[in-house]
């Protein structure tokens, strides 16, 4: 597979895009990624205590309180109290509703290493380095790096075959770093931010460059010649200085529709319908222009193939979460059901999110789930709309028009009989012109006896305006 990472300053915000064999799989913007809290350390007060629900409100000076359960501390509960000041780290972005989610249990991540200082001496190695030896020899290195039993420690993918040197120069650094938050927490009686991210291009070059990237492509001249350094510990990589936007170079812009579109097209013909819900999403597969194959179960699981795969993608590109539900074509075969799920573990190999997949439930679908940190990309590039309230969908003009000749005959009963109403004034949605005809019109106005004035530049077409004059 060739891995290629795209820098582009062609407009007002840095993007970088990550190509998989010329394929989009993830976008980043750098105003979005400042906007995060993940991953952020503060020093926060304790503003209510909820025992129902075994948990801190916290304030950190943003907007909403955050959120610690009582299993995310480090300390008896019984000692914090409203008041009570404490470090905690951002563990998932807040909504539009609720705050964000704490733990006092820090991670403060580096390239290869994560250092925990409440890791209570535990070692971890990350489950894509395979290799044996290679995981005894970080283990005999983690226990030599760790000094007491309150730290630990998580070898990253790209710790693989790097020497103990390197290991142990960045395991310093990073216990420096919490040092430094140590002294600055006791300098400050207030919430406030304690710790954030480097800038935007190191944390992109720590979470995507590794030993398996290729390419790093970029239009900017002051990157081309700090990526050029990077050839130093990355032997195969090469990096490349374009004289036009990186992402019209690569192609990117004209893949951005499969991030935005509802209904995403595979090669053989098929289709995908991405139908997402606060706490759910959907996948609905269909073999639509798909008739290739010689029979049905083979058609079917030809399309489901290409769509596992294609899902997998989508997951990773519009960074989806939570619960995942993925209704593929009919197969009778088990043998392909199980190589669905195969497709599935091995396109996680590549998410840096942890993907769990439970397996076809007795109707059918496909369950997992994937776990996120940060917001989805539709919930930083889009907002609701103010005329479905994020449905999709709106009121049909023939249920409107019912519904406004309704109010306009019984306000006009009730009306005639206290005022003398001479005109009315309707404004409604212009696709209501078909419903409000002229006989239409003559007829309210013979009924009631008034002047009725109607104009269609309402801008909501799930309501109406009526207005009465004597």
């Amino acid at each position: 597979m060739k891995k290629a990472i795209v820098f582009s300053t062609y407009s007002e915000e840095m993007r970088v895009a990550l190509l998989e064999d010329e394929k989009l799989m993830e976008i980043f913007f750098e105003d979005l990624e400042a906007n995060k809290l993940s991953g952020k350390i503060f020093l926060g007060r304790i503003e209510n205590v909820v025992p129902a629900l075994e948990s801190f409100f916290v304030n950190i000076g943003t907007k909403k309180n955050g959120f610690l359960r009582y299993k995310d501390t480090i300390v008896d509960t019984d000692t914090l109290h409203r008041g009570s000041f404490i470090i905690v780290q951002v563990k998932k972005d807040g909504n539009s509703r609720k705050g964000p989610q704490l733990t006092m249990r820090i991670d403060i991540p580096g390239r290869y290493l994560v250092y925990m200082p409440y890791g209570e001496n535990s070692i971890g190695i990350s489950k894509k380095i395979f290799s044996s030896s290679e995981k005894d020899r970080l283990r005999e290195i983690g226990e030599i790096l760790i000094e007491n039993e309150e730290e630990g420690i998580i070898f990253r993918t790209n710790s693989e075959n790097v020497d103990f040197d390197t290991l142990k120069e960045e395991f310093e650094n990073l216990k420096n770093i919490w040092d430094n938050i140590l002294e600055k927490a006791k300098t400050i009686n207030k919430p406030k931010l304690l710790f954030e991210e480097e800038n935007f291009v190191e944390y992109i070059l720590r979470e995507k460059l590794d030993i398996y990237t290729n390419e790093i492509i970029t239009d900017d001249s002051k990157l081309f010649r700090k990526f050029n350094k990077l050839k130093e510990n990355y032997k195969n990589l090469k990096v490349r200085k374009v004289d036009i936007d990186a992402f019209s170079w690569t192609g990117i812009y004209e893949q951005l529709d499969d991030l935005f579109s509802r209904k995403v097209e595979l090669p053989s013909g098929g289709i995908i319908t991405v139908d997402k819900t606060e706490a759910l999403t959907v996948f609905d597969v269909d073999s639509a222009g798909n008739v290739l194959e010689n029979n049905v179960e083979n058609t079917s699981f030809k399309t489901n193939l290409e769509a596992a795969k294609e899902i997998a993608r989508q997951l990773r590109l519009r960074n989806i979460a939570g619960i995942i539900l993925i209704d593929f074509i009919d197969m009778k075969n088990d043998y392909h059901k199980e190589e669905i799920i195969n497709v599935f573990r091995n396109e996680a190999m590549k998410d840096k999110a942890r993907i769990y997949i439970s397996g076809f439930t007795k109707l059918g679908l496909l369950e997992l789930s994937r776990k996120r940190t940060t917001p989805s990309i539709d919930s930083l590039l889009f907002t609701q709309c103010p005329i479905c309230q994020g449905t999709g969908k709106i009121a049909s003009p023939r249920i409107v028009f019912r519904r406004a000749i309704k109010e306009l005959e019984e306000s006009l009963t009730d009306l005639k009989k206290k005022y003398d109403i001479k005109e009315v004034h309707t404004s409604v949605y212009h696709n209501l012109s078909g419903y409000f005809t002229k006989e239409k019109k003559k007829e309210i106005e013979k009924k009631f006896n008034i002047s009725l004035d109607i104009d269609f530049n309402w801008p909501d077409p799930n309501s109406y305006n009526i207005r009465y004059r004597k």
